[in-house]
């Protein structure tokens, strides 16, 4: 490396560390730039990534879910929600290759909590009213969940209130816009679901620390 070289590459370390942007500081941007992705689209990325960082604190804090059970004469726990929307997922067959009756490890898989918890959260569920435990005949010591009339009730009118609201976000978007949108974010999804699925990769060494 040339004295200009070093010097350029020093001056680039100081303005990087100097950033009140932590993705700056980390090298993002560099290592973006490095694995071919030109300026406009980093400069997307990292917006990107603030959107999303929206998405999850809105998620995380409920406030999406919250608003589609305002208004509704049944208002169920996080938890509980959840557990009921996972079995109307599992039994619809919604992202799964097949509908069957779900069971209590199907329900711990979706909801990605362990069985035990899973257990409780469908006991709360039966208690209310909301499931119905129902033997196998083919094997009597085994039960699949069934969604009671009260659950579809409520289900219906959850479901036409998040559509409701999830409709308004689309508010002045053409349907080629809406179609696009559906497109590459399933691809996003789809190439995300493959990088969690490989071998964690070790950091890179900081120039400061060779």
């Amino acid at each position: 490396m040339s004295t200009d070289d070093t010097s350029s590459h020093d001056a680039s370390h100081e303005a990087r560390q100097d950033s009140p942007d932590p993705r700056v500081r980390a090298g993002v941007p560099d290592y973006l730039s490095e694995g071919g992705f030109s300026d406009s689209a980093i400069e997307a990325l990292l917006a990107l990534d603030l959107s999303l960082f929206q998405w999850r604190r809105m998620a995380e804090k409920g406030e999406f879910k919250g608003k589609v059970l305002e208004g509704m004469s049944e208002k169920l726990e996080p938890a509980i929600l959840q557990g009921l929307l996972s079995i109307a997922q599992i039994t619809a067959g919604l992202g799964r290759d097949v509908a069957e009756p779900p069971t209590i490890g199907m329900v711990a898989e979706v909801m990605a909590v362990d069985p035990s918890r899973a257990s409780r959260i469908v006991s709360e569920l039966v208690s209310r009213g909301y499931v119905i435990r129902q033997a196998v005949q083919e094997d009597a010591r085994k039960s699949v969940l069934v969604i009671t009339p009260k659950a579809r009730t409520f289900l219906r009118a959850f479901t036409l209130s998040k559509w409701r609201l999830f409709s308004q976000a689309f508010t002045g978007w053409s349907g080629e816009e809406i179609a696009t949108f559906s497109d590459l974010f399933g691809r996003y999804v789809g190439g995300l679901l493959v990088a969690v699925s490989e071998p964690a990769q070790k950091p890179a060494p900081d120039d400061e620390n060779i």
